[in-house]
């Protein structure tokens, strides 16, 4: 009887290990018109069946979680100040998703809400791992500069430079030809230029900390993963082009 209460008790706290696990967060800051940190302004998200909800520290940081993987609101508010919302923020499992800095402008006139719709592509950066984004199809689809691969992953963070005349990327100050494309797990040496930015599943971007198997590389890394044979029967069942 007591070997299969410790069973019981091990595998009920293994099920909320690894429900922990699947868990995301959203991070950001909040600032007045003049660029002043918040402190204790009110954070709030519906957390899927309740709210969940903080406050800004003295630097105007706060930090959202558990999330279940899901898309959110986020509606930040402070006494005098016009309540911003921003939505449709994709929380993907494992990962911190942070929001561009939330700007709250003094209420001088009638009571009012900000709706702010979410950018293209939010960054999903892993806990464990934050020199590591990893972007999804579905967050960038609708970029822009999708036609142009290389200009869409330079947008994506200050440590990425891209070169006024090719399609060369810096990472934080390396070197020329330092960093590398991995596309399905395998080192190309052309570029982009052969892959459809049509066919891409997932960008994954390394700008420091890499894994040994990219142990050749000094610079930065760019993994993608290419959209499989179900997924573009499904894309094409769904009419989405």
């Amino acid at each position: 009887m007591r070997t299969t209460t410790t069973l019981l008790i091990g595998a009920l706290l293994g099920l909320s290990a690894t429900q922990a696990q699947n868990l995301g967060e959203i991070h950001g800051k909040v600032f007045d018109d003049q660029g002043t940190p918040l402190f204790m302004a009110n954070v709030v998200t519906d957390g899927g069946g309740g709210l969940i909800g903080t406050t800004t520290d003295d630097k105007g940081r706060f930090v959202l979680k558990p999330l279940k993987p899901g898309t959110y609101s986020v509606r930040v508010s402070y006494v005098g100040m016009i309540t911003s919302e921003t939505t449709a923020i994709r929380v993907n499992p494992d990962k911190i998703t942070i929001l561009d800095d939330q700007q709250l402008v003094s209420n001088l006139t009638l009571p009012m809400i900000e709706v702010i719709a979410n950018k293209w592509m939010p960054r999903l950066i892993d806990a464990e791992e934050p020199s590591k984004m990893t972007i999804v199809a579905s967050q960038f689809k609708k970029n822009p500069l999708l036609k142009n691969p290389v200009s869409m992953i330079a947008s994506t963070s200050s440590d990425i430079y891209k070169s006024p005349n090719s399609d060369e990327l810096y990472f934080r100050g390396s070197r020329s030809g330092s960093m590398a494309y991995y596309v399905d797990g395998v080192k190309v040496t052309t570029g982009l230029s052969g892959v459809p930015p049509g066919s891409m599943a997932s960008i994954t971007i390394y700008t420091g900390g890499l894994p040994a198997r990219y142990g050749d590389v000094t610079g930065g890394v760019v993994a993608i993963e290419t959209k499989s044979y179900y997924d573009l029967y499904m894309q094409e069942k769904a009419g989405v082009r």
